[in-house]
């Protein structure tokens, strides 16, 4: 007996649920509450209605777009355990890698000729000396001596050279000359190279 009126008294529960669900007006709710939102929106200050407009669908996009499975993963990792990234792995190593490696110097190979000095070198002229046979004695290039021949001015000191006086000359890395000077009783008359090639006199 009391399960048949269990039951029926179910059956009526559900029908007055129906009843009352199918006399429920939906559009004159929806339209109460979009009435109750307007006039709640109107009473805001327009700063907010702003910010509103602006944040809104941003905390919709952030609900809607699914975070990356990598967080979840940690997330989802019991506390204590060590990450992927932070777990210790053995490895077998040989003693003698953890040795510093010696450095071999490397072998310098030495040139043929021995590179001209950029230190001052000096020549005393001897008997029976002339400019050209300074300069080849010396190894510099005649080609020099002819350009400095035709700057060295009225005077003559390269042309006028005489035993017993002081030559001076300095060459570039290349080996080229570079400063040439001729000592004198009263002065040192210099020469040097300019950049496009050719020489110049100090005096």
């Amino acid at each position: 007996m009391n399960r048949r009126q269990e039951k029926k008294v179910q059956g009526g529960y559900l029908a007055v649920v129906q009843s009352k669900w199918s006399a429920m007006n939906f559009q004159q709710l929806f339209q109460s509450v979009v009435r109750l939102c307007r006039n709640l929106w109107c009473q805001l200050p327009k700063l907010h209605q702003r910010l509103l407009m602006v944040l809104c669908p941003v905390v919709i996009l952030l609900i809607l777009i699914p975070w990356p499975k990598g967080q979840q993963v940690a997330s989802e990792q019991p506390v204590g355990e060590p990450s992927v990234g932070e777990q210790r792995v053995a490895l077998a190593l040989d003693p003698d890698s953890l040795k510093e490696p010696t450095v071999v110097a490397p072998k310098t190979v030495k040139p043929a000729s021995e590179p001209r000095t950029t230190a001052w070198v000096n020549y005393t002229i001897q008997n029976g000396d002339t400019l050209s046979k300074v300069f080849r004695t010396n190894d510099l290039s005649l080609a020099d001596l002819h350009a400095l021949v035709q700057v060295e001015g009225s005077d003559k000191p390269l042309s006028n050279i005489k035993p017993g006086q002081l030559i001076r000359y300095k060459l570039t890395t290349k080996g080229e000359l570079d400063i040439l000077q001729v000592e004198q009783k009263d002065q040192s008359i210099m020469f040097f190279r300019l950049s496009n090639g050719g020489f110049g006199r100090s005096k």
